[in-house]
């Protein structure tokens, strides 16, 4: 489960020393299905010593006061068993006393919401801060679930839940109804993935003719949606609507443009957003999604994977539609979306943090 943990999530951090060689501590935590936090580590050079780990709740604020580990960093690994695995916990590594790393896992695991996860622990290569822990999430659709599911997001703070499905798509299910999240609509019917999945089932639609409407309609989104974009950044400007979670149907099309919009308005270089898009192929159970396809020709079982599957060239397409159309993705942000620098900053100043 764990066999590309360190690249899926790796935090790298260049610390300053006495020798002055800078080590790089890379970190990465995720979330097991119980509840508990499985953190990882490595040193280059290899750090001698040992690494203290206090926890928290409360993501800006991780008091050194209580460590719930002290050990050995030669480890390299270490399970946190939590008390009440409904709460959301924030990690602060300080190896030898000198190094902090905070960290916290990616997924989120609450029951009947699949593909949620925090945006936080990204380094920006503009500034050299990192995107902060527990401000924004993005996720899978968030409709009608349990009394402990809407315990554990209101446990982790959320106060706006963004909802990018078209008005059609949100009756099809029974909606979220609690006055402690504020739930805004922003309807994108491009991504509606419910007319392809009837096609693939009537065996009207191959693989091969998924891969090029998805791509398809990648580019339609940024080219004819910008003002919805527009309209979730002015919420993301605001910061009494933090902490705040993006989704979709899959969490993986609009959701997964927004974020990598998002992250590039932050500064976090390609690279890293791509590797962001690709977790939904981890944390988004298609089996589960689709259990129907089983009953269906093999070429329809394809087409469907392809089409919730978050493959480089769907969000290379939007990529590139944005470059034909405006140059660049900051030009895109700037011209097409209408933001301003000052803007953009703000933004910055919500979601980035410095280095521990």
């Amino acid at each position: 489960m764990y066999k590309n943990l360190l690249s899926w999530l790796t935090i790298l951090l260049v610390l300053p020393s006495c020798s002055g060689t800078s080590p790089t501590i890379s970190v990465v935590c995720e979330e097991n299905n119980v509840g508990n936090c499985i953190i990882k580590w490595e040193t280059a050079p290899i750090l001698k010593g040992q690494v203290k780990i206090y926890a928290s709740t409360a993501h800006d604020f991780i008091p050194e006061d209580n460590p719930v580990d002290i050990i050995n960093i030669s480890k390299g690994k270490k399970t946190i068993v939590t008390d009440d695995p409904s709460q959301r916990y924030y990690y602060l590594m300080v190896f030898n006393n000198k190094y902090r790393v905070k960290v916290a896992a990616r997924n989120v695991n609450i029951p009947g919401i699949q593909n949620f996860r925090d945006l936080g622990g990204y380094k920006s290569s503009e500034t050299g801060k990192v995107t902060r822990w527990g401000m924004l999430y993005r996720s899978a659709q968030i409709d009608s679930i349990p009394f402990c599911s809407r315990r554990e997001l209101k446990n982790i703070g959320i106060r706006t839940i963004i909802d990018m499905r078209s008005e059609e798509e949100r009756h099809n299910y029974p909606q979220l109804h609690d006055d402690a999240f504020n739930i805004v609509h922003i309807s994108i019917p491009t991504g509606n993935m419910e007319s392809i999945l009837q096609k693939i089932q009537e065996e009207k639609i191959k693989t091969d003719t998924v891969y090029r409407l998805v791509e398809e309609m990648n580019r339609k989104l940024v080219s004819d949606y910008t003002k919805e974009f527009k309209e979730l950044f002015t919420i993301l400007l605001d910061r009494n609507n933090y902490p705040a979670v993006i989704h979709c149907t899959s969490g993986k099309g609009r959701t997964g443009i927004a974020s990598a919009l998002v992250l590039a308005a932050l500064g976090v270089n390609e690279e890293v957003i791509m590797e962001d898009y690709r977790l939904s192929n981890d944390y988004f159970n298609i089996p589960k999604a689709s259990k129907y396809a089983y009953k269906l020709p093999i070429n329809s079982q394809e087409a469907i994977t392809t089409i919730y599957s978050a493959k480089e060239d769907f969000l290379n397409a939007a990529k590139e539609q944005i470059e034909a159309e405006y140059g660049s993705v900051q030009a895109y942000l700037k011209k097409g979306l209408g933001l301003s620098a000052e803007e953009i900053e703000q933004l910055r100043s919500i979601l980035l943090m410095d280095n521990e």
